[in-house]
């Protein structure tokens, strides 16, 4: 461990080292050098504009759902992927046979001879009952709406499934009723009804405030401040924090806990507050201060709902919506057991928070905030003309290529020294980026959406290189709330550079996109409207012990623990069958655990019990990382054969330990030189200009070597 954490200490400061470069080279391949070809300029794209300005929220009316509704119908009936999901069940055929024989209206009729078969019939006996009689098996026709409005198909194909699951169950209770039947015939059908009843009990999310009984106990008091970014609204919730016996910080990213976990350690929350001994918890890491601190920040994942706490803060209650990681945000403010829980955000939350307040049974307490300073739109945009870039700006691009390669041209054509930061680098060299850069040692900050959150800049203008970003299939413009959070960036309280007046421009690098701009942050922000919650794991564990074994090859490594269904089996069969209630809540995506799911089951298999793999499938890997996926699947195989996982056997064959050894031997030669010069001059003035150590390519192997140790 001393030395992982070693190494991991000298990739920071190497990656510190070198996005300070005047420049990195393109990774060449060895042998003579060519004189490259001028390449053809790119065309700019079509321009994008935010879908909340362009598109308006679909109103869907009773009518019109009740036709989507019989269509979704229809369509569940005849799908062979239904079929073949209850065929997965397990259901025996003589249950399935018992009940086709009891629904059918001549008594005649032969027996299925396959599950397969059966179920079709059953699927089309319960289409045709439903215009008649079982329409009361779906949610109420609001629910139906909020539900498709949110998850469109996905939703009614979730309520079809629920609604032909209490069929199902009926059915079955009612065939035990019947007297004519032998006791082996009234077994199959208890057992058949029974099963059915503990799959729509697993799969039943529509109270999740149920289960956090702690917090259930407390009529808590929740404090909602909102506001735009730059507002202050953050403040008073520190200041609470920092006076309370116990409490607790959960922000959105470990360089936001990073930072009030620095500044309650130093007292620097208000200047009426002492320091006070906190403790860090994060995905990556843990630095206990003192075993008995009473006050931890924490990443929002890492929030303990098992403790009680006098104040709670979590930071950007709005991120409660995201598809990803919104379950988290709704397992904190439903789950927490604080007597005072600060609620941060934008105002776009109000909505959604009033309702699960009420459902909590809490008291809530709305504080709104504005602007400290004012924010203006620029009267033109760069037009395209990088040399009109000056000191204290900040550049957003949204791709590492981008932010190089303007870093590169803005250098060469004003002279002026820049800061990267973007999502990949690690938090402390974005935090020691952004040092520099607000000492005004670097005069420009280029930077990825990360400064939206996490990052207090001296910035005076905010400049979109574009206002779209790539999202691994396509091109799509940025959101309201995502454009008005970076553009919030600019002028902020306390840090005007060089006594200017206070306030923020913002602008555009191209003339083309400053309308869009301007409506834009004139724009409200829509309402949030529901929660992202996502199955704990023993209802993961719980589901997976109702499917039928279906291979017995591997030993067992726990009792109650099933090997032999892949973990994207689960997901998506409590995806099709979840039933929450669309009122407040909405599933969570499972996208990352899906994508991990064919590693595991190629690196584990048999070998890891269900529980092992659910938790293989949350590691907090960047699947666009090959090098980090890599070895993570070198970690599982090892881990699954019973041996011990080490860093270096892992990461063999990668290339991120030879990259940092390069990158770490030019580094010792250029301090040698500069401590012959007798300079103070940072070393990296003195490294050789050497294009295939100094590279975007070693680069890139840095972050994925500082990638692979935090997951270590």
């Amino acid at each position: 461990m001393l030395a992982r954490w070693g190494r991991s200490s000298t990739v920071r400061v190497l990656l510190r080292t070198l996005p300070s470069r005047a420049h990195l080279h393109h990774a060449r391949a060895p042998g003579p050098k060519r004189q490259d070809a001028p390449r053809p300029r790119r065309p700019r794209p079509k321009p994008l504009a935010p879908v909340e300005l362009t598109t308006k929220p679909r109103v869907l009316a009773p009518a019109e759902l009740e036709r989507l509704l019989t269509e979704a119908v229809e369509a569940y009936a005849q799908s062979s992927s239904s079929v073949k999901r209850l065929e997965e069940w397990g259901f025996s055929l003589v249950a399935l046979n018992l009940l086709c024989h009891s629904l059918a209206r001549t008594t005649d009729a032969a027996p299925h001879t396959t599950p397969a078969e059966a179920w079709r019939w059953l699927l089309q006996a319960w289409a045709q009952s439903l215009p008649t009689h079982n329409l009361h098996t779906f949610p109420s026709v609001t629910e139906r709406i909020a539900a498709y409005t949110q998850q469109g198909d996905d939703a009614l194909h979730r309520a079809c499934a629920q609604s032909f699951l209490s069929w199902l169950r009926r059915a079955w209770h009612n065939l035990r009723a019947h007297a004519e039947l032998s006791a082996s015939s009234q077994s199959h059908a208890r057992e058949a009804a029974v099963h059915v009843e503990l799959i729509q009990t697993i799969t039943n999310l529509r109270t999740p405030t149920l289960a956090y009984s702690h917090a259930r106990s407390l009529t808590r008091q929740i404090h909602l401040h909102v506001g735009p970014t730059n507002s202050g609204k953050t403040h008073g919730a520190l200041v609470a924090l920092t006076r309370a016996r116990t409490g607790l910080y959960a922000g959105p990213l470990r360089l936001l806990a990073h930072e009030v976990w620095d500044r309650i350690n130093h007292g620097a929350v208000a200047p009426d507050i002492a320091p006070r001994a906190c403790n860090l918890r994060t995905g990556e890491e843990l630095r206990v201060v003192d075993e008995y601190a009473g006050l931890v920040s924490c990443t929002v994942e890492m929030a303990d709902v098992t403790r009680s706490y006098d104040v709670a803060v979590i930071d950007e209650i709005q991120m409660i919506a995201d598809p990803q990681r919104g379950f988290a945000w709704t397992q904190a403010v439903l789950g927490l057991p604080a007597k005072e829980l600060h609620l941060c955000g934008e105002a776009s939350a109000v909505p959604l928070i009033r309702r699960l307040v009420d459902l909590c049974g809490d008291e809530l307490h709305v504080h709104e905030y504005e602007r400290l300073t004012p924010l203006r739109v620029a009267p033109q945009s760069l037009r395209g003309d990088l040399s009109r870039v000056e000191r204290g700006d900040c550049v957003v691009a949204f791709s590492r290529s981008g932010i190089f390669a303007l870093k590169e041209m803005i250098e060469a054509k004003t002279g002026l020294h820049c800061a990267v930061a973007y999502g990949a680098l690690p938090p402390e060299t974005k935090s020691e980026q952004a040092k520099l850069f607000n000492a005004g040692k670097l005069d420009v900050m280029v930077a990825s959406d990360a400064i939206g959150m996490g990052l207090n800049l001296k910035i005076k203008r905010v400049i979109f290189d574009t206002l779209s970003k790539w999202n691994g299939t396509e091109r799509v413009p940025l959101s309201l709330s995502q454009i008005k959070q970076i553009a919030g960036r600019a002028g902020r309280y306390g840090t005007a550079r060089d006594a200017e007046t206070p306030g923020g421009f913002v602008l555009t690098r191209h003339e083309d996109e400053m309308d869009t701009l301007r409506a834009a942050l004139a724009a409200p922000v829509r309402p949030i409207t529901h929660a992202s919650i996502q199955p704990m794991s023993r209802q993961l564990e719980d589901l997976s012990l109702l499917l039928p074994r279906v291979r017995t090859r591997a030993k067992h490594r726990r009792l109650k623990s099933r090997q032999d269904y892949a973990v994207s089996t689960l997901y998506d069969d409590f995806h099709a069958l979840a039933n929450v209630d669309a009122r407040a809540f909405t599933l969570a995506d499972f996208d990352t655990q899906q994508a991990m799911s064919p590693i595991i089951e190629q690196r584990g298999g048999d070998r890891l019990t269900h529980a092992e793999k659910e938790k293989w499938s949350n590691t907090p890997v960047n699947m666009r990382d090959e090098r980090a996926v890599a070895w993570v699947g070198h970690a599982i195989e090892l881990y699954a054969r019973g041996e011990l996982v080490e860093f270096e056997a892992c990461a063999r064959h990668l290339g991120t330990i030879e990259a940092e050894q390069a990158v770490a031997d030019t580094m010792a030669a250029a301090q040698a030189k500069r401590d012959a010069a007798g300079s103070t001059a940072p070393a990296a003035v003195f490294a050789e200009d050497d294009e295939n150590v100094l590279s975007i390519h070693t680069l890139m192997l840095l972050e994925s070597l500082h990638r692979t140790l935090t997951l270590a």
